[in-house]
């Protein structure tokens, strides 16, 4: 009280002192009462209970008669005898706050209230230097103009001057003192400040992307680089894995040279085991950047995005932004996308397609009258099928027609004429492609419905892809964690959404008949794989933001507990690890030693992390979910395994135009890196992993690519400079057809390459 006495009436500045007890439990009450009679500038209010320093500072506000306001906090750390130097500062601008000098706190406070300054400052106002100094002058009149932009929420005095910049308020800064406390004890401890601070960052980052639109533009393009980084980070580090990588990259870059943009060819042999639209993509890519591994992927990691992208879309159609932007995230983070993103493979790019098909369609019954969605639908369709053939029309038409009842009835009906240009695109699409390569492979179109299509859904001896009724729902554990666990730990909310006849409601019931549907198609199926579940993925993660965003706190709940079972199990794999404990054999030898210690690690960070996070609030713990699998990706340590699955060091061991042949053994990825065919001795065909080829193995007996192992012989009575390869297992055979003429120069896992 002596203080601003003696601070302002020395200054002639007329005031008013009104102190807020904010429901404290000692004498304070009485001593103010006490004051006050001495002195008739003193007002002193008082809360009932303790409401926070926020509350305090509105109920001072309020009480304010005057038309400048000055603020100081109770325990006289800033004096009041910086005040006039505020007034002297402020001007004509709207707030003079002080920047304290020489902070007299304890290190720990400093530090956060450093990080939390630099946090502030970061997202809305870099040139204020502290944003959180008690010491401040400011305009009644602009309170009043920044409550017109947002209340003052809880715990907004540490935001303050950066309200008033957010608001367009002129705002200066002025050294002030900075002394130890004098009175009372802190109420803010390190850990009690940082949780608020987080909700309140939170609330205040919501507000100025409301009122930025360069903000806004910048978190846009910061949420796409951080969706985007993983999905390119390193894409072409590793060579191609065999058989599919190298196999598809090589059918691609043949596309280019050959400039047969019709049938695909593989080792220059024809190859119609899939149509040609992913070959297409890549072959464009290596048009645009070169062959290379990165071209050869990008296409795929393209789709991925564009996946993302359309759950964004459809969510947002379907249930709003907030919804949206959590499944978009939670796509984006399932390592089967991710993994599948990175490899030159078909299911990528069909997924895309198949995505854009089903949000057309759900724009369309939305919105009503939307006569152009359709058609695109069709294309979409059509584009599936160029991918993967006829799946590409039943997975997307199975969804919709289960999933669409859940949808409310559209405003106005879809217009005839648009289903029915839809089914021409379609046509249009897939039926030009088919009659080009129908003039010269007659036969094309009985495998591809019967040996492709049904003896595939059929089957389990014609493509050894059996795998039990459970097998998705076990793919499922993984592929989308740490969010599956999510899911299975919000079902009680799940079932209660789903009985509500609400757009919330409406939105799950479609999404989970959708991915059900799916499911069920591809369990019928007798060919089974992890990536045909990845269209599944899209709706699936629909119905996991909506119970996310309905029990946020019971999903925290769930990934505490993910947390808590990874860090265990990651110090197990890094115990495991540094022990040199690795796995055996060529599926499981990507868990070396080093693989599993950098993934121990990994696990117990992340674990510690999640769990650190949980005290900060659900969505702090929330976000952690989705760090696990880019963390992976982009510190994993799989070269060693990648290189025992390509054949790109082989190739480095070939001189430039060496005449290379491969002995009843292909590594297809050796064509790639060499640019050229290689010629294959062989009885079946079957190494060239072309189930088409296969078929027509009698027919393409003259063919130079593709010989009888018997001929080899007379290859190497030859004389001329050669080079086999072959695997360990056929060395004894290749010993008798060369007569002792062939020397091994070097071997790897997989391969021996011999020299005549």
């Amino acid at each position: 009280m002596s203080e601003v006495r003696e601070a302002l009436d020395g200054a002639g500045v007329a005031w008013e002192l009104i102190v807020v007890d904010d429901g404290s439990g000692d004498d304070t009450p009485a001593i103010l009462a006490r004051l006050a009679r001495d002195e008739p500038r003193l007002r002193p209010l008082r809360h009932a209970e303790r409401l926070g320093q926020t509350a305090a500072l509105r109920t001072g506000f309020a009480a304010a008669r005057a038309g400048l306001i000055a603020t100081l906090d109770g325990d006289l750390q800033c004096h009041a005898e910086d005040l006039p130097g505020l007034l002297d500062a402020l001007g004509d601008t709207d707030l003079a706050c002080g920047v304290r000098v020489g902070r007299q706190d304890p290190w720990p406070r400093r530090a956060s209230s450093t990080l939390a300054n630099g946090i502030r400052r970061l997202l809305l106002a870099p040139r204020l230097r502290d944003l959180a100094c008690p010491a401040r002058v400011m305009r009644a009149s602009a309170l009043e103009q920044l409550a017109a932009v947002t209340p003052l929420f809880d715990g907004a005095h540490r935001w303050l001057p950066a309200l008033f910049v957010l608001a367009g308020l002129r705002v200066v800064q002025r050294p002030v003192g900075h002394w130890p406390r004098q009175a009372g004890t802190s109420k803010y401890t390190t850990r009690g400040r940082l949780r608020p601070i987080v909700q309140e960052t939170r609330q205040v980052v919501r507000l100025a992307l409301q009122r930025s639109r360069p903000l806004r533009a910048f978190a846009v393009a910061a949420a796409i680089a951080a969706i985007t980084a993983p999905y390119l980070y390193a894409l072409g580090h590793w060579p191609l894995i065999e058989p599919d990588e190298g196999r598809n990259a090589e059918v691609a870059r043949e596309m280019l040279e050959l400039g047969n943009w019709t049938i695909p060819h593989f080792n220059q042999i024809a190859y119609l085991d899939k149509p040609t639209m992913l070959y297409w993509l890549v072959a464009g890519s290596f048009r645009l950047l070169g062959v290379d591994e990165f071209a050869a992927r990008l296409p795929s990691a393209l789709s991925a995005l564009a996946v993302i992208a359309l759950t964004w879309a459809m969510t947002r159609r379907l249930v709003g932004v907030s919804r949206a932007l959590l499944a978009a995230l939670i796509v984006a983070t399932a390592p089967l996308v991710l993994v599948f993103a990175r490899l030159v493979i078909f299911d990528m790019p069909f997924t895309a397609f198949v995505t854009l098909a089903l949000y057309c369609l759900v724009r369309a019954r939305l919105d009503g009258g939307a006569g152009w969605l359709v058609p695109v639908a069709g294309l979409a369709m059509g584009a599936a099928t160029l991918t993967k053939g006829p799946v590409g029309l039943a997975v997307p038409l199975l969804g919709w027609f289960v999933g669409r009842g859940a949808l409310p009835m559209p405003r106005e009906r879809t217009p005839r004429g648009a289903v029915l240009l839809a089914a021409l695109l379609f046509m249009a699409v897939v039926g030009s492609w088919l009659a080009l390569v129908l003039r010269n492979q007659q036969d094309f179109l009985r495998y591809a419905l019967v040996d492709e299509t049904l003896l595939r859904f059929t089957s389990v001896e014609r493509f050894h892809r059996g795998a039990p009724v459970y097998f998705y729902p076990l793919t499922f554990a993984w592929a989308l964690a740490p969010w599956s666990v999510l899911m299975v730990a919000m079902l009680p909310e799940l079932v209660r959404c789903w009985r509500e006849q609400t757009t919330n409601g409406a939105a799950l019931r479609f999404a989970i008949r959708v991915a059900v549907a799916m499911l069920v198609f591809f369990t019928l199926s007798a060919s089974k794989r992890p990536q045909y579940m990845l269209p599944a993925v899209v709706p699936l993660a629909i119905a996991c933001s909506i119970a996310i965003m309905r029990s946020p706190g019971r999903a925290a709940a769930a990934v505490g507990l993910v947390g808590a079972a990874a860090a265990l199990c990651g110090a197990a794999l890094a115990v495991a690890g540094a022990h040199g404990l690795h796995l055996e054999g060529s599926d499981r030898a990507v868990a070396s030693a080093a693989v599993l210690t950098t993934g121990g690690f990994l696990l117990v960070g992340w674990g510690l992390l999640t769990l650190a996070s949980r005290w900060l609030g659900a969505w702090p713990a929330i976000a952690c979910a989705a760090l696990l699998s880019p963390a992976i990706i982009c510190v994993g340590t799989l070269a060693p395994w990648t290189d025992t699955r390509s054949a790109r060091g082989l190739a480095t061991l070939l001189p430039p135009g060496a005449h290379v042949v491969a002995f009843q053994q292909f590594r297809t990825s050796l064509p790639f890196y060499l640019r050229r065919p290689v010629p294959l001795y062989s009885l079946t065909a079957g190494e060239l992993t072309s189930n088409y080829i296969c078929a027509n193995r009698e027919r393409l007996e003259h063919d130079p690519n593709l010989r009888r192992p018997k001929s080899i012989r007379h290859l190497i009575a030859s004389g001329e400079p050669l080079y086999v390869v072959t695997e360990p297992s056929r060395l004894e055979q290749l010993a008798q057809l060369s007569d002792g003429l062939l020397r091994t120069v070097e071997a790897d896992a997989r391969s021996v390459l011999l020299r005549r």
